[in-house]
């Protein structure tokens, strides 16, 4: 159509419709127009009225593009000032093609481009290896000069910008009237759908499935794939794929037949048939595997070409490939261990030996729904029984944890026929967990809402099931309908409409397909059969409801849920739990508490009914002064009163599920703190240093495991600029996905828990898991002295962490130079300038940690001079080098309580800090044994005799068996008593303490050395230590 011509059509509605910039008469607009076979031309023009703006656009555009399909028309909305450095940090900190602006560098907007247009150029794309936008010099001024001759693009970091935000309007030459497009959010651009409804679905459905018939070449094979921005092909191929889109081809093909669509069908079919599967004999039994072009056997293959093979079979009425199935179900069987039921996923052809046992979950969904599928049209029951073995493996192993849309639709499938409450509860627990991802996740991640309709069918057979119905009452059905619908919608956020493909390199070629934004706006052939799948399943859902539902208005705009902590929503979203008594309106929490001493007003408590389960028991819970806020449990009627109750199917899972979900929602930085010693007190000392900036959450109780790190995380506050955890060595690649740290610490590395892993290496690798947590260009603060630093540095290197040591030697940026423990004065190096500050606490060691501490403040970006300030008020944790004045039968003593826990590297410090005290008396030392070293533990603490005879004591007192050695090596002078009795040891310190000593009392925990001092019997004096 002529362009001038779309012009008039849309002039009216575009007078009416556009606005001006804000606080002003002024109106910027931009007109683009594509014929379909090439990238749109795009003119813009400011001026202080829309006639005079439209008419400048409407010659241009006329002039430069004659002819055009479609017309779009944009007008600035929105507008804000920044620099080119402000840009950068803005998009760096935003996922990859997910910046939603445009870009002017002027203020009237005259050298401008459109949202669209950077993403169309990938103006804003730095290469798959970033997970965030970058700003593409290259790309940026290549398109600038087609778009803008002759100007002059300033990318100094202090050159002004303007970003702005638009609304708009899309025409296409066969539309009957302009059609309204979303400005801001998440749906920017695209056209405005209020209410998804069949011939919406049916619109989106035959456009996606005459992109794949147009993507079937003559001999059957797919043209795998399209990078638009620059019209480039995807080069690689992939059996499994060509079988899955072939299914969603049929699936389409049910609901919107077509004769060209028919042809397509039948010629990748013939090609999947003849050209992918491969037979075999075994045991003069006939087998069909799909192959990979490398030779693989993958168990999803064969699955996904049984649902397509399948699914021809009933529409069009065919067996012509009725031995290839049954050969194909002989393959999947023949991969199935038969006793526990599990698969193997890849096997090597045509040799059919096993090269992985497991590769991915979904395989295992892929090939049970293909089994069911297959029992379905046959009705041999050895289809059925494979399924069933494959899922009392699935149970025994919790294949529901992965949330797989493939293993839903297996379980729905299964269930038709068994409909067992197992089955039942698999599929509920598949889903349940996931609401909340459902309703927040940024990418379309087309599987989620093929999840959702798998779920709603196996909720619809529920309803249907009288001896399971009351499973019903396990998942939140008003949450699981809203995600469902919202997903949805959300998936048109991933169609390429007109308004969004004329901007790209051939629009023709993607029209009406389905694209992935983070990944470029790949278009793939599984891609756009997810999104098929869905939408088609989508569909069948809203003909059996009978409605259409329309967009959430809070969310047609998609802005991110302004959420500040627990309410009633967002717990059972969290957890996948559901009220059983609804908490009040306006009901809020502020943490989780699993014990007793971690329950503080306001907080919820996991409650401990079963055996197994972790948290409050309820008699806990009724000696508790004040109620909790509302209880996790797995039978609310084991809990009396009106407390509000939330059934969660385990309770410790459900804390696990809370962490995640705040961990989400964080705004500011987390911090991981692990290392052999000092953990707990560089997390205390950083949280106070931190505190000069904002708010700091912190862990409690040092609960550095697993369960403890997530209950800390899910009691934090959400929007803290800093959250400092402690992470200890026990299962920390589990703790790492929890706290997705995005500063590690490493205090030290030394002898300590090598009961479990022999070696300091090990400790060093094992500790070094929390890296998993972390993405790349996230910071690792590591002690440089500390042994097996190379191995921590290699893995943090592993996962493109940015490394900053801090220590003694030279090449550190962050250097301790001198240490005077009688003044707490602290001499460093800084990046190269020499500062001195006062450490409250005393001891090198503590010096090392506030070294640590400045290190990440500094490489988080902040002025040192505030934490250098605080660090002279920090005090050390009690139990950890907490010093105490006290008086002992009349006698002022200062005693050093260091009795929570101790290794080789913390003992050698603790007595580095006690011969370096300035005293009127002796310095005593009251040593514990050490725990979990290994079959070196004689040896470890034979060796402190060394440490003792180098530094500055007086006299050791020793308790436990492993100080044998230890006091033959010991000098007589120093050595004072050894016990096994923590009354005897208090005892003889009773009888010997004199005025003015200082005692340091130190072990690990299962030493109690805390329990020799509170049997001193002494009193805390009022001035300080």
């Amino acid at each position: 159509m002529d362009t001038a011509r779309l012009i008039a059509r849309m002039n009216d509605a575009a007078a009416a419709a556009a606005r001006a910039l804000p606080g002003s008469d002024r109106f910027a607009l931009f007109l683009s127009a594509s014929d379909g076979s090439a990238r749109a031309v795009t003119v813009n023009a400011t001026a202080d009225s829309f006639a005079k703006a439209w008419s400048a656009c409407a010659e241009q555009l006329a002039k430069r593009q004659p002819e055009a399909r479609w017309l779009r028309l944009d007008w600035v909305e929105d507008l804000s000032l920044t620099t080119v450095a402000g840009l950068k940090q803005q998009v760096e900190g935003t996922k990859r093609n997910y910046f939603r602006h445009g870009i002017a560098f002027d203020a009237d907007l005259e050298t401008a481009f459109l949202e669209t247009e950077l993403n169309a150029n990938a103006m804003l794309y730095g290469g798959n290896k970033l997970d965030h936008g970058v700003l593409n010099e290259r790309n940026f001024t290549r398109y600038a000069r087609q778009r803008h001759p002759g100007a002059q693009l300033d990318l100094r970091d202090d050159a002004p910008l303007w970003l702005f935000s638009t609304g708009g309007l899309f025409l296409a030459a066969d539309d009957p009237a302009p059609i309204p497009l979303h400005g801001t959010g998440r749906n920017a651009g695209r056209r405005r759908v209020d209410r998804l409804g069949i011939a919406d679905l049916d619109s989106l459905i035959t456009a996606g499935s005459t992109y794949l018939a147009r993507q079937v070449d003559a001999d059957g094979r797919f043209a795998y794939g399209w990078h638009p921005c620059f019209d480039r092909p995807i080069l690689t191929y992939n059996s499994l794929r060509h079988a899955s889109t072939l299914h969603s081809m049929l699936e389409a093909y049910e609901v919107r037949p077509s004769a060209p669509l028919a042809a397509a069908i039948e010629r990748a079919t013939e090609y999947l048939a003849t050209r992918l599967v491969r037979s075999s004999t075994v045991h003069e039994q006939q087998l069909a595997f799909v192959v990979e072009d490398n030779g693989e056997i993958k168990l999803g293959a064969s699955g996904v070409c049984l649902l397509a093979l399948v699914k021809h079979a009933e529409l069009f009425r065919t067996d012509r490939y009725r031995a290839l199935l049954d050969a194909l179900g002989n393959g999947i069987l023949h991969m199935q261990d038969r006793e526990s039921g599990g698969f193997a996923h890849v096997l090597s052809y045509p040799a059919l030996e096993l090269k992985e046992k497991f590769r991915i979950i979904y395989y295992d969904g892929e090939a049970a729904f293909g089994l069911m599928r297959l029992y379905g049209l046959t009705g041999e029951a050895r289809w059925l029984a494979a399924v069933e073995r494959a899922f009392s493996y699935f149970l025994q192993h919790r294949h529901w944890r992965a949330h797989d849309h493939w293993l839903g639709y297996a379980a729905s499938e299964l269930i038709k026929y068994r409909p067992n409450a197992a089955y039942f509860r698999f599929g509920l627990r598949n889903v349940r967990s996931h609401l909340g991802f459902v309703l927040d996740r940024i990418t379309t991640f087309p599987t989620l809402l093929e999840l959702m309709i798998s779920s709603a069918q196996l909720i619809a057979q529920l309803r249907e099931a009288p001896a399971a119905r009351h499973l019903l009452r396990e998942i939140d059905l008003p949450t699981f309908y809203e995600a469902l619908h919202f997903r949805a919608h959300y998936l048109l956020n991933g169609h390429f409409w007109p308004e969004l493909a004329m901007f790209y390199r051939r629009p023709d070629r993607i029209e009406g397909s389905f694209f992935i934004r983070h990944h470029a706006f790949r278009v793939r052939i599984d891609d756009v059969e997810h999104y098929l799948s869905g939408l088609i399943g989508y569909r069948r859902f809203l003909q059996e409801s009978g409605e259409a539902y329309p967009a959430d208005p809070a969310r047609l705009e998609w802005r991110p849920p302004q959420e500040s902590g627990w309410n009633a929503r967002n717990l059972p979203l969290a957890t996948g739990g559901v009220w059983q008594n609804p908490p009040p309106l306006r009901w809020s929490a502020t943490g989780v508490c699993i014990h007793r001493g971690g329950f503080t007003p306001g907080r919820i408590a996991a409650v401990r009914l079963r055996k197994g389960e972790k948290g409050l028991t309820p008699d806990d819970i009724a000696k508790e002064p004040v109620k909790p806020a509302a209880v996790l449990v797995s039978n609310p009627a084991g809990i009396e009163g009106t407390v509000p109750k939330l059934w969660v199917e385990n309770p410790q899972t459900a804390v696990l599920d809370m962490a995640r979900y705040a961990r989400a929602r964080f705004g500011g930085r987390v911090i991981g703190v692990t290392g052999s010693a000092g953990k707990t007190t560089t997390v205390a000392m950083m949280a106070h240093a931190l505190r000069s900036y904002g708010l700091v959450g912190q862990t409690s109780s040092n609960a550095n495991l697993p369960l403890g790190v997530a209950w800390n995380l899910a009691s934090m506050r959400w929007d803290d600029p800093h959250i400092v955890i402690e992470m200890g060595v026990g299962r920390m690649e589990q703790s790492a996905a929890l706290a997705r740290p995005d500063v590690a610490v490493f205090t030290t590395i030394a002898p300590a828990h090598l009961e479990y892993h022999n070696t300091l290496e090990g400790v060093a690798l094992r500790k070094s898991r929390m890296f998993l947590g972390m993405k790349p260009g996230a910071l690792a603060v590591l002690n440089r002295e500390m042994p097996e630093w190379e191995t921590v540095a290699k893995a943090a290197l592993r996962r493109k962490l940015r490394l900053c040591n801090y220590g003694r030697s030279a090449e550190c940026p962050y250097r301790l130079l001198e240490y005077n423990q009688a003044s707490g004065e602290v001499t460093a190096d800084i990046r190269g300038k020499k500062v001195r500050y006062t450490l409250g606490a005393p001891g090198e060691h503590m010096a090392l940690n506030s070294l640590a501490v400045i290190a990440a403040t500094c490489e988080m970006g902040h002025d040192p001079e505030l934490a250098l300030f605080q660090l002279a008020s920090f005090q050390p944790v009690a139990g950890r080098g907490a010093r105490k004045k006290l008086l002992l039968e009349g006698k002022s003593i200062v005693a050093i309580d260091d009795s929570y826990n101790a290794n080789p590297a913390s003992m050698k410090a603790a007595l580095h800090q006690l011969g370096g005290e300035q005293t009127d008396g002796r310095k005593i030392a009251v040593l514990g044994e050490m725990a979990e070293l290994g079959e070196d533990t004689i040896q470890f603490h034979t060796e402190l005799a060394t440490v003792i005879r180098a530094v500055d004591i007086d006299r050791v007192y020793v308790m436990g068996k492993s100080y044998a050695a230890f006091c033959r090596d010991m000098p007589g002078h120093l050595h004072a008593g050894h016990t096994d009795s923590h009354e005897e040891m208090a005892a003889w310190l009773r009888r010997d303490i004199r005025a003015g000593d200082c005692i340091l009392f130190k072990g690990s925990a299962v030493a109690k050395m805390g329990s020799v001092l509170k049997r001193l019997g002494a009193i805390e004096s009022d001035s300080q230590a």
